[in-house]
């Protein structure tokens, strides 16, 4: 049987994740994007690369078997559709895995997370929920990546990397082994993170150090 999935967001990553999907099917997987969801103030045509764009997920979601996948990179607007789709319609979301991306076998991979093509996450680590890893990402040994965590592409985590939930780690960043990011933070592109960066913190540079702190 096809899974039917829906891609809430039809900007570059919604798109990224339909070409994802395409690729899957073509490789042997069942699944099949029926549509994407846009809300009200995003401008987008009717149709996406020949897929039909909605405003209102209601009507889709009236089929139980449809899934829904969250393309959106920023983790706080990722995570605020996931908990509005969860209140009204519960746990019904896929995982986006492309066919070129590396996942060892004693890797744990939480619902509705996507991994880009040529990602590599090797052994021993514990991705979670709604997390992004764009193209070109490694996820060395033991590291743990908490829920609606985004790598851009190009992140590179050594052994043990602990991120927290919703950080945001910016192209190219690279984190040295047994460092931790806290949640809700931002580190900057092109940084070296060599010491642990505190919950809602924004840190930037070679090494990285802190810049400033969020809400």
């Amino acid at each position: 049987m096809t899974e039917r999935v829906v891609i809430y967001g039809a900007g570059g990553l919604g798109r990224e994740i339909l070409q994802a999907l395409r690729e899957m099917s073509a490789c042997g997987r069942a699944v099949d994007c029926i549509a994407f969801i846009v809300d009200d103030a995003f401008a987008a045509p009717d149709v996406v690369n020949g897929v039909p764009v909605y405003r209102d997920f209601h009507e889709l979601a009236q089929d139980e078997s449809v899934r829904f996948v969250v393309a959106i990179g920023d983790p706080i607007g990722r995570a605020r559709v996931v908990r509005a789709l969860e209140k009204a319609i519960g746990q019904r979301f896929t995982t986006i895995i492309h066919p070129r991306a590396v996942t060892g076998t004693t890797v744990t991979i939480g619902t509705g997370t996507m991994i880009m093509g040529l990602s590599s996450v090797t052994t021993e680590c514990r991705i979670g929920r709604h997390v992004l890893v764009n193209p070109g990402c490694t996820i060395a040994h033991d590291a743990d990546v908490a829920d609606f965590a985004t790598l851009s592409p190009g992140v590179n985590l050594a052994g043990r990397v602990r991120l927290g939930e919703g950080c945001m780690l910016g192209i190219g960043v690279s984190i040295a082994p047994d460092v931790s990011v806290g949640s809700w933070s931002i580190v900057g592109a092109g940084a070296c993170v060599i010491r642990s960066v505190a919950a809602n913190t924004v840190a930037a540079g070679v090494p990285a150090q802190m810049i400033a702190t969020r809400e």
